[in-house]
């Protein structure tokens, strides 16, 4: 399975941007899409948008550059090493199983789960609600199913990771979390949270009626099964 990799880089993050890649590019195809613009002259084989581009804008720009079977990205501030291991077991996992969405544990988010009330796929290997946006693997057609994100509405991409997890428990596909791997990722975001809350209501406000009463779900059983 051709898995195709996007790191998201923004300023103050080019120095692992770029380590990342030369890890990830070992074993796959990888982009990095950058929206620090001064960059552009220093690393003209990444996909450059402007300053003013947050996940939202980059996401868009992924999607229209992925051509793989499996979509992996990772942000720039995020740290890993054993890279040819994780695409190993990725590959073997959507193999095996109706995965929409895969992403390895995160030492930091804001998604957690009681582990113990969680449905075993694997040891370690859990059935979760959703799943963060730090790190993960996307099924291309769970990725072929988002319509692109209309960045006047949602610029931060807050909610994209709900409509992916809805997208993925509508088409019969599992979310999981692997706690078997373990991805380093600081606390702190350089942007409002109050504005991106406020975008991220307005994003869900804008889909379709099926997709929005999956997310509500979706966020109902996420806080019954917070530790």
């Amino acid at each position: 399975m051709k898995i195709d990799s996007f790191i998201f880089n923004w300023k103050g993050h080019e120095a692992n941007a770029h380590a990342l890649e030369l890890k990830i590019g070992k074993f796959t195809k990888v982009t990095v899409i950058n929206s620090e613009e001064h960059l552009r002259d220093k690393h003209p084989g990444w996909a450059h948008l402007n300053d003013q581009a947050y996940f939202s804008a980059q996401w868009n720009e992924a999607c229209r550059l992925f051509d793989g079977d499996i979509l992996f990205h990772i942000q720039a501030d995020a740290h890993f090493d054993q890279f040819e291991a994780l695409f190993a077991k990725v590959r073997s996992l959507f193999q095996k199983y109706p995965i929409g969405v895969y992403e390895p544990n995160i030492d930091y988010t804001s998604i957690r789960y009681n582990k113990l009330r969680l449905r075993a796929v694997e040891p370690d290997l859990l059935e979760v609600p959703k799943t963060d946006c730090t790190c993960w693997f996307i099924s291309k057609d769970i990725v072929k199913q988002l319509p692109l994100v209309d960045v006047t509405v949602n610029k931060y991409g807050w909610g994209i990771p709900r409509v992916i997890a809805a997208l993925s428990h509508l088409s019969g596909r599992r979310c999981v979390r692997d706690y078997n791997v373990t991805i380093r990722h600081p606390k702190g975001r350089g942007y409002s949270t109050e504005e991106a809350k406020l975008h991220l209501r307005n994003y869900i406000e804008s889909l379709d009626p099926e997709i929005k009463q999956e997310i509500s779900r979706i966020d109902r059983i996420s806080d019954q099964l917070a530790p």
